[in-house]
């Protein structure tokens, strides 16, 4: 997932961290270097703890240079990323086994704390999602799915396609909550253990690779929620497909400066897990408010938000977003002409065809509805300084940008399910 997440971001670095507030030469070697780096060698098991440590940081860094373009699945990744830290990921069936196959000293404490923390984290966004969903369009009406699949830039065709059928959907509206809240305690069954874990696991790879995949254009998010749970696959099966190839360690106890630093990992992971607990606690919606005042507190109060990052608020969907739209960024132009920026032709105000190509990708997609949501003015001229700016290289003197104007047509879903006629909505005007 760190690879893909360089891969995606690298094309488009100088306009996401070129900026005055996020440019430093550490991104653009974290981006192009070290995280494609130390993800192949995580992939292959090459010093595993290592390579999680750097590739958690790498993310975290990248993350916090513009924040504007990220979502749940970036949040969801340096979490996972964290947890892995804890846990023996080279221990078969990787390079570290085959180097270490001689002597490699155990952290136990640590890999026990680590099995809890990262089983706690993946419940933690099911449970807690569900929990957050006390709105009407979940549990009485329940038109979630509806108001979810008419966000355009989110939706893919097959997700406008299921828009004809409301009744359906409200069925998978009560399906989705049901799931969340009870999956994840099928891990936890006793009895017959590896049946239940299987079940679990194969109930959320349907759930995201097959459901949120075909519904949704969200990304890689259904990637890393389905990577989360390939660590509960039962051992029966890991056995049987590395047994050929498998190397294990051959542990030997932890003595010394060794035992310390198990000691010292198995408390972090524990406060860790505690510090995780809390934060999804704090972060249940506040009737009355979008954050809730205990959520503002942690802020600001959290001795690891600053350095670890374990801040997290799974809510996705829980209150119902009825408004949706399309930019349109009409220029005046030195000669007097005008052009939209956005498109680079004629201004047109007619709804675009295709979401998905005229927004972009994710990311893009990301930035232009934090874009609107925020309406942050520094956010919105760094964005019109951008677009005059691709457009006037490629111009002459008398076609320079002397205006812009960002526009929002927004559109609303109606609690009877229609949608409102676009209203022009102006975010930002700037003249050159």
């Amino acid at each position: 997932m760190t690879l893909w997440v360089a891969w995606q971001l690298a094309p488009d670095y100088f306009f996401f961290f070129d900026l005055p507030s996020a440019h430093s030469p550490l991104i653009w070697a974290l981006l192009h270097v070290f995280l494609p780096l130390f993800s192949i060698f995580l992939i292959l098991g090459f010093f595993s703890r290592l390579s999680s440590i750097f590739c958690w940081f790498g993310v975290i860094a990248v993350q916090q240079a513009n924040p504007h373009i990220l979502y749940g699945a970036d949040r969801l990744l340096h979490l996972l990323l964290y947890w892995s830290i804890f846990l023996p990921l080279g221990e078969t069936g990787s390079v570290d086994a085959w180097l270490f196959k001689k002597r490699a000293p155990r952290l136990l404490l640590t890999d026990r704390w680590g099995a809890w923390g990262i089983t706690g984290q993946i419940c933690f966004v099911y449970w807690f999602t569900a929990l957050a969903r006390t709105d009407p369009v979940w549990t009485q009406n329940r038109n979630a799915l509806f108001y979810a699949l008419n966000i355009d830039y989110l939706t893919s065709a097959w997700g406008a396609y299921m828009l004809h059928f409301p009744v359906l959907l409200r069925w998978l509206t009560t399906i989705t909550l049901y799931l969340e809240f009870l999956g994840p305690f099928l891990l936890f069954v006793p009895l017959q253990r590896d049946r239940f874990r299987l079940a679990a696991v194969v109930l959320f790879l349907s759930f995201h690779l097959i459901g949120m995949q075909f519904l949704l254009r969200i990304g890689y998010f259904p990637w890393v929620c389905a990577t989360a749970w390939l660590i509960f696959i039962p051992g029966f099966f890991w056995n049987t497909l590395t047994g050929p190839i498998g190397r294990y360690f051959h542990g030997v106890n932890p003595t010394g400066w060794v035992r310390l630093l198990d000691l010292s990992m198995a408390g972090l992971a524990l406060f860790s897990f505690a510090d995780i607990l809390v934060w999804n606690v704090v972060s249940l919606p506040d009737p009355k408010a979008y954050v809730s005042k205990s959520e503002a507190w942690m802020k600001t109060h959290d001795p690891s938000m600053g350095v670890l990052h374990l801040d997290q608020r799974w809510h996705m969907y829980a209150r119902p977003y009825p408004h949706q739209g399309w930019y349109v960024i009409p220029a005046e132009l030195a000669d007097g002409s005008q052009v939209d920026l956005f498109t680079n032709r004629p201004v047109s105000w007619d709804r675009p065809r295709d979401f998905a190509d005229y927004l972009g990708n994710i990311r893009w997609r990301v930035y232009l509805a934090n874009l609107e949501f925020d309406r942050d003015p520094e956010t919105l001229r760094q964005y019109s300084d951008y677009l005059a700016d691709q457009w006037d290289k490629g111009h002459p003197e008398n076609r320079k940008v002397k205006t812009t104007t960002l526009i929002f047509m927004s559109q609303t879903t109606l609690p009877n399910l229609t949608i409102t006629e676009p209203k022009r909505v102006i975010l930002f005007t700037k003249k050159y």
